[in-house]
């Protein structure tokens, strides 16, 4: 999905994640940063990645999702072993607690279950650590977060060693919902950023 943008269109790309999503989206990067395309006689790149109430982690050690954070999944999330899916009976207070009502019934509608393969299959390698990506990775961190609370999004950003451009926001974990216009200021502002780099 990220080659026809870089090599068709011919743009350049900023990746945003959310939750869960950073682990893949972060190794999707692998080879497309400015550098690796450059060397590739390339013009476009993935010159940033951004980060909202992410999942961090490093992967490529063969740890899952739940193995890499103490193999215990948060309270609001049930396994249905029999079905192969992560369930959450009630994802408004997680999810959606601040989001206007009609707003977060309608998410909640939406709602799907996860995969547990997904969380229980190795994680693959993410690139926010990587030499190429130095400087060029930002965290959004929710500050009223009930499902990423925000104690464990600063222990994550800390447990990568590594500098982020860090924005807080005064949500939970849908700042995209709850905050539209906020978050995609922060958005901007932090991709103008990583474009001028």
């Amino acid at each position: 999905m990220l080659l026809p943008i870089l090599d068709i269109e011919k743009h350049n790309i900023i990746l945003v994640s959310h939750s869960y999503s950073g682990i893949p989206a972060s190794a999707a990067a692998r080879g497309l940063s400015k550098a690796d395309r450059a060397a590739d006689g390339k013009e476009t790149s993935v010159v940033g990645q951004i980060f909202i109430a992410a999942i961090l982690a490093r992967g490529g050690d063969g740890k899952d999702v739940v193995a890499t954070f103490g193999g215990q999944l948060p309270a609001h999330i049930q396994v249905d072993e029999d079905e192969n899916l992560i369930k959450c009976a009630d994802p408004k207070p997680p999810l959606f607690h601040d989001v206007h009502s009609v707003l977060a019934d309608t998410a909640v509608l939406s709602c799907m279950n996860q995969s547990l393969t997904a969380f229980r299959s190795p994680c693959p390698e993410a690139t926010w650590h990587t030499e190429a990506f130095k400087g060029r990775c930002a965290y959004i961190r929710t500050v009223n977060d009930q499902a990423v609370p925000y104690e464990v999004q600063n222990m994550m950003l800390e447990g990568t060693g590594q500098e982020w451009i860090t924005r807080d926001i005064e949500t939970g974990h849908s700042p995209q919902l709850a905050a539209p216009d906020r978050l995609s200021g922060i958005i901007i502002e932090i991709a103008k950023q990583l474009e001028a780099m």
